[in-house]
């Protein structure tokens, strides 16, 4: 199944899906492998091709793009922007990526894939801060997003309910001044997987600042509520 392109990359393309592959595809079983589903409010009943159509159908105020790999044509994950408000010029991104292919042909092309659909909503859509909230376990893909320009904002506490599971959230963003900042540095947000792996094995080495900011929450906020709710 042939999917239109909606914008090209080095390793991976971002196309428009449609009816037909929202019920005959496996786009809807990305959302029962528990491995993405460990971190996602899905997964509490089973997903079904009728249910992904239905979803397809819906679609309002948000773009939805199937990741393609380029050398294979295989459909490796769904990137998106929701609650898109152009007045206030805001959106949120979230990605899944189809975890059967474990091998990619590209280890950043979820990377590669947020860039992408970043540099396209500020050059394309003329938003200015696109956010995204995410399961404290995931740190070292937020740790990757920082390379395209997505920094920490906040650590919230208890943010997360599902099953027996009650944890912590982490508040990402990028706007719009950060990303022309690494446009004039590298001329694209994206600028090849070679430089980026580079960056990437450089940027392990350096402590992740929202280890740093949890030392201090967790150090720091207990003791200052204890002394205000004992006034």
């Amino acid at each position: 199944m042939k999917l239109e392109v909606l914008i090209s990359g080095e390793n991976i393309n971002l196309c428009k899906p449609n009816e037909k592959f929202a019920l005959e595809s496996d786009w809807f079983d990305w959302f029962n492998d528990p491995r993405n589903t460990r971190f996602l409010d899905q997964g509490v009943k089973v997903n079904t091709r009728q249910d992904q159509k239905n979803f397809f159908l819906s679609i309002k105020n948000r773009l939805v793009l199937i990741i393609q790999e380029i050398n294979n044509n295989n459909y490796v994950g769904v990137i998106s922007l929701s609650n898109i408000n152009l007045d206030k010029k805001t959106c949120e991104l979230a990605i899944v990526r189809d975890l059967k292919k474990n091998k990619l042909s590209t280890p950043l092309a979820s990377l590669e894939s947020v860039a992408l659909i970043t540099e396209y909503a500020f050059e394309k859509m003329n938003i200015r801060i696109i956010s995204a909230g995410q399961h404290i376990g995931l740190k070292k893909w937020q740790n990757q997003m920082e390379l395209v320009g997505y920094k920490v904002e906040g650590l919230h506490e208890l943010r997360f309910f599902k099953n027996d599971e009650e944890t912590d959230t982490v508040s990402i963003a990028c706007n719009y001044k950060d990303y022309i900042i690494l446009k004039q540095r590298r001329n694209k947000l994206w600028d090849g997987n070679e430089k980026m792996y580079k960056r990437y094995k450089k940027m392990i080495k350096i402590k992740q600042f929202s280890k740093k900011l949890a030392e201090i929450y967790n150090s720091e906020k207990k003791e200052y509520y204890d002394k205000i709710f004992n006034l």
